[in-house]
């Protein structure tokens, strides 16, 4: 007697296409094929149209003159300066915006949990505030400092 429904050898046998190992490994392999065709593609065209535009690559460009000063630095810096030295002054530079702008999130993070945790009501209240409007409070004057740059004061009110 025959039973209706395929045994589980003859289902195993049917088709690899069926088997989820399988397909997961076919789609990551087609996957990996198309990002290196598409990143194939974009190198090409950009080596083309530099070629095309006379334009060179590289980092010879570090060992010419800058021309240009910057108004801070922590080491000696003059205009005459390399490109790789300017590199490396603005290098310097950022690191220590980051560690001055890491240390101040700090200190005013830390103040403010503990004016958050005082019993007092008021600082309580003022603590919470700040930390809940501080991130939206500098995103408007950021803002609108370069709104205000974008825009020249208009002077037709004249007052006689």
């Amino acid at each position: 007697m025959s039973t209706p429904f395929i045994s589980e050898q003859n289902a195993q046998k049917t088709s690899i296409i069926y088997s989820p190992a399988f397909r997961s490994i076919l789609f990551q392999v087609l996957s990996l094929i198309a990002i290196v065709a598409f990143l194939y593609s974009i190198v090409s065209n950009t080596q083309a149209n530099l070629e095309a535009r006379g334009i060179t690559t590289g980092f010879d460009f570090l060992s010419e003159k800058a021309g240009f000063n910057i108004s801070m630095s922590l080491i000696e810096y003059s205009g005459s300066d390399t490109y790789g030295r300017t590199f490396f002054v603005g290098l310097l530079n950022t690191v220590l915006v980051s560690f001055l702008g890491i240390v101040l999130a700090s200190v005013l993070g830390f103040i403010i949990g503990v004016a958050r945790l005082s019993s007092n009501w008021l600082i309580k209240k003022i603590a919470s505030a700040i930390s809940r409007y501080l991130g939206i409070f500098l995103y408007y004057c950021k803002y609108f400092s370069g709104i205000s740059r974008c825009y020249k004061p208009c002077h037709l009110l004249v007052i006689a």
